[in-house]
């Protein structure tokens, strides 16, 4: 059997800085989902940190050997390594899993503020299965297994059922601490996304207690809006917001 190794994390210390930004991937994507954003984070005088999720970036079958528990923890080990390197500054930003992790790290921790992007304030079973398939048929590609070997990890998504369900409760129960968060936070989406996600974009937005929030989205962007046409706009806009908090 093929053994892949996880993609590494990205660290990218700015010497001197007093702030740095956690980014966090999405669900079966990898670091390079934020990694051109972390660079211009980093230009930009921040220390970046990147955490890869356990599984992610591997083939179907090991990444659906953890849930989102594991990578809850992934993300909180991310913000305790940035602690530990003495930053008390520290932002948490996160595209659509990455982007829900964000919001429960800003719900249970002390952090500066927060970027939420391309966030569902729900999931379903199907919608789960559909990515894990794309994830599973993709990477089958990526290193040329066998149409029956790959029909085989897509046949597994069916006992990932408690995996599902473990995701929806997390979902739900950010979506209900939404009101405990203090930071100042931006939440972004794009407008060529699912329109699901629009809509859970203003959904977060009017369930933040506090008035330093906003929400904004962006005509060309995707569900990824760390890539794509509107990438730089993202990247200038996430950079200026920060700045405005200094």
């Amino acid at each position: 059997m093929i053994k892949v190794k996880e993609p590494n994390p990205i660290y990218l210390e700015h010497e001197g800085a007093a702030h740095a930004v956690l980014l966090l991937h999405s669900f079966t994507g990898t670091v390079r989902d934020v990694k051109l954003l972390a660079t211009k984070l980093h230009k930009a005088g921040y220390t970046c940190y990147v955490p890869s999720y356990k599984g992610h970036g591997k083939m179907l079958e090991d990444l659906m050997a953890y849930t989102i528990a594991d990578w809850w923890q992934d993300a909180q080990d991310g913000y305790e390594l940035l602690q530990d390197k003495g930053y008390d500054k520290i932002t948490v930003l996160g595209v659509s899993l990455g982007g829900l992790l964000s919001l429960k790290l800003s719900e249970t921790k002390s952090v500066h503020s927060v970027v939420a992007m391309s966030v569902p304030y729900k999931k379903d079973d199907a919608g789960l299965a559909m990515r894990l398939e794309t994830y599973g048929r993709r990477m089958g590609d990526i290193l040329g297994l066998d149409q029956t070997e790959i029909e085989r990890q897509v046949a597994d998504i069916r006992s990932y059922e408690a995996g599902f369900e473990m995701f929806k409760n997390v979902v739900d129960n950010i979506m209900l601490q939404l009101p405990s968060i203090q930071a100042p936070i931006v939440i972004k989406y794009g407008q060529q996304d699912e329109p699901a996600y629009a809509k859970s974009a203003h959904y977060i937005y009017e369930h933040i207690a506090h008035q330093h929030k906003s929400v904004k989205g962006y005509e060309e962007g995707e569900h990824l809006i760390t890539h794509g046409k509107d990438r730089e706009a993202v990247e200038q806009d996430i950079i200026r917001f920060l700045a405005e908090l200094q």
